[in-house]
Order: structure tokens, then C-alpha cells, then sequence
């Protein structure tokens, strides 16, 4: 009876879609009060953490409504699909036109939405940049070779290419295993301890003092840990001795295109959050996706290699351990993408409680969505409505 009355609203609307930890005086949570989801997911995480913001470009590229009806089935449509399933924002496009648009809970086309995972492909985006731009010379050089510190470090050897391909070896366990060691290892450094969470934090020295090591050979299995990203965004900033936003801004948030300004979070020292830190609108997260499906031209301009998508969309022998149905049953993953088909031409953006960019590279089509957390059979359902409007 001391719960408070909305405590039994699944998504907050009763008390108005709250930000934050957490009630008053309870352990402060960043994702484990649903009823904070929809609110922290769409804006609030802002609030909580400090975060760079990434400036909107002088010269947005178009989008035009062209709505279209797509189908998952012959009972449910697109807009059915979001009201059935709690989408708080669902956009389908192609080229230039979005054919559905679509915002639920009070949230708007001027709102950012947490990406979650998915920041893990802007990681990889700006890797392909930094190759086409010689700032990072390969793949295969091992991560010491640009990040000092982790000289005579157990994690020195690690290539770039297992670090992009979750499969470092790393000893540690945040997804698909258990039991899970991802906060006690490295997590905290990002997020901090309740009651004074993200004071202090300080994600590299995380790093550094890690001293579980390697369990296995790198390249052996897929090992899905936001400490891939984390350590391939040291590599980018002592590549180019900028943070990750400013090269972010200069290289892909701005030369795409975006509309609107998107945020970045980071630990107190300004490192990012690049296994899930990065904020859009649902209008931007599209014009990544189309980016993606385009195979990085946008505007007459190849912003990123083509070669790069190319190489996203294959495995070599050497890369098994992450390729389709090895990595995970029907799904393969490459340079911080995952794979939804066996020739690697459907790719996803994927983020925790749901946040997904669906990516058909053949048509050009995308699927954006965003959620306040999963559904049962929602996920069946997205990939037979992308798969409708793929056909369209």
C-alpha cells in the first residue's frame, strides 16, 4: 500500500511520463524502473548524465512524407503494429521518402530517442571513415598500437577487427551468457554507485585497471561486451586527438545531413558512452539508416567507403566466430552491425528494450523504431512488416 499510485502504470503516464533514477529515497536505477523507461529513453537520460551535444547540420538532407499502407499481415498495418506493441516512435522509408511516421505517448518528431546499442554502429561508421582517411591504418593492428596506455596491458594484442566483431576474448559476461559480470568488471566505471551514480565515473581507468584479462584466443567466439566499442572509441579519439562527439560532428553528423542536434553521453571525465550513449531524432536515426542502405553515399557525396559496407556485409575464414548463425542462431554480426541475413544485405541497429534500425540494402528500404521496452512477439512482427515494405 506504500507503492505509489502509479506504480501499477506500466509506462509512467500517470505521472507524466517521469525522468530520472529512480522514486525518492529508493536504489537509483538508469534502466530498472519501467515506468521511468518512456521518459529517460526519450530525453531524460540527458538529465542524468553529463553529454556533449553533436550540432545539426547548416544544410539538412530531405525528407519527404509519402505515406504509404504497409502491411505485416493481412489484419495489421504499420500504425496497427505500434499501437499493439507499445512503439513510441515507428518510421519506415526509402530514398527520400518516408511512407510511415508515427509517434506515440506524447513523444514527437522534435524528441531524442536513447539508441541504446545502436550507438555501437555510429562507432563502427566513424571506423570506416577513419580508415578511408588513413587515421586508423588497419583492422588488423592491434589496439596498443593506438591507444599507449595499454602497453604490457592484457588487453594489448587485441586487433581492432575482434574488437569490431565481438570477438576479443575478453573474460567477461554482459550478453547471450551467464552469469553476468559486465558491472562488477567494467560497468560501474560508466554509470557509477547509487546514491551519487555517474559521480566520479571514469570509464578508461576502468579499462586499465581490469584484471580479469583474456579467457580465451581472440577470434575464438562471440563475446557481445560494450567493451569492444569503448576501447575501438580510445582508438578514434588518440587517431584523430579529438573526442568522439567533435569527430562525430565533423565527419558524419553534419556532412549527412542530420536536422537536428543529437547528444552523446559521457562519463565525468567526457570520455563517451560508445557501447550505448547516442541520442536522435527518429528523422536522424532514418537518415543513418538510409546512410547504411545507400552504402554510406548521401547528397552525391560517398561520406562513407562503400568498400567498408562491403566488407560489413561478408566474413572471411578468419572471422567464423562472428558470422551468420555462429554468432547467434539466423544472425551474424561484422564491425559493430548485426547480420539478419545469410549474405549479410539485411543489417540491424539494435538496442537494448527494443530500439532497432532495420537495413535491406538490395531495396534501400529502412525501419526505424523506438520502445520503451520489449513485447512478446513484437520482434516476429517488425521483420514481416520490414519485409512487407521491402516488397513494396
Amino acid at each position: 500500500m506504500a507503492a505509489p499510485s502509479w506504480a501499477w502504470d506500466t509506462f509512467g503516464e500517470k505521472a507524466g511520463y517521469p525522468t530520472g533514477w529512480g522514486p525518492a529515497g529508493a536504489l537509483q536505477k538508469w534502466e530498472g524502473y519501467p515506468e521511468y523507461h518512456l521518459g529517460n529513453f526519450s530525453g531524460g537520460l540527458e538529465t542524468m548524465f553529463a553529454h556533449q551535444v553533436i550540432p545539426a547540420s547548416a544544410s539538412p538532407s530531405t525528407l519527404t512524407s509519402a505515406p504509404r499502407k504497409i502491411k505485416a499481415n493481412f489484419f495489421m498495418d504499420a500504425a496497427d503494429y505500434a499501437n499493439k506493441y507499445n512503439r513510441t516512435g515507428l518510421l519506415i522509408a526509402r530514398g527520400s521518402e518516408i511512407w510511415h511516421e508515427q509517434y506515440r505517448f506524447n513523444r514527437s518528431a522534435e524528441m531524442r530517442f536513447f539508441g541504446w546499442s545502436m550507438t555501437k554502429s555510429v562507432v563502427g561508421l566513424l571506423v570506416g571513415i577513419a580508415l578511408d582517411e588513413g587515421k586508423l591504418s588497419a583492422v588488423d593492428d592491434p589496439i596498443e598500437k593506438y591507444v599507449s596506455p595499454l602497453q604490457g596491458h592484457s588487453f594489448s594484442g587485441i586487433t581492432l577487427r575482434n574488437l569490431l566483431n565481438m570477438t576479443s576474448g575478453i573474460d567477461i559476461c554482459e550478453s547471450f551468457c551467464s552469469p553476468s559480470t559486465g558491472f562488477e568488471r567494467y560497468g560501474y566505471s560508466q554509470i557509477g554507485f547509487s546514491p551519487r551514480r555517474s559521480e566520479g565515473t571514469d570509464q578508461r581507468q576502468g579499462i586499465l585497471r581490469f584484471k580479469w584479462g583474456s579467457n580465451e584466443a581472440q577470434g575464438a567466439r562471440f563475446n557481445y561486451t560494450d567493451l569492444c566499442p569503448v576501447l575501438v572509441a580510445w582508438a578514434l579519439e588518440s587517431a584523430y586527438q579529438q573526442p568522439l562527439p567533435v569527430i562525430a560532428e565533423h565527419k558524419l553528423w553534419q556532412p549527412m545531413g542530420a536536422q537536428s542536434n543529437a547528444t552523446w553521453l559521457t562519463d565525468s571525465k567526457g570520455f563517451t558512452f560508445s557501447g550505448a550513449g547516442f541520442s536522435a531524432t527518429l528523422r536522424d536515426w532514418a537518415r543513418l539508416g538510409l546512410l547504411v542502405a545507400k552504402q554510406g553515399a548521401v547528397q552525391g557525396r560517398q561520406l562513407v567507403p562503400s568498400a567498408w559496407f562491403q566488407e560489413t556485409s561478408q566474413h572471411s575464414a578468419s572471422e567464423r566466430a562472428a558470422s551468420y548463425g555462429v554468432a547467434r542462431p539466423q544472425r551474424g554480426y561484422k564491425n559493430f552491425f548485426w547480420h539478419h541475413s545469410a549474405d549479410g544485405q539485411m543489417l540491424r541497429m539494435a538496442g537494448n528494450h527494443a530500439q532497432n534500425i532495420l537495413i535491406d540494402q538490395r531495396t534501400g528500404t529502412v525501419l526505424i523504431q523506438t520502445a520503451a521496452g520489449y513485447e512478446n512477439g513484437a520482434d516476429e512482427m517488425m521483420f514481416a512488416l520490414f519485409k512487407a515494405a521491402c516488397e513494396v
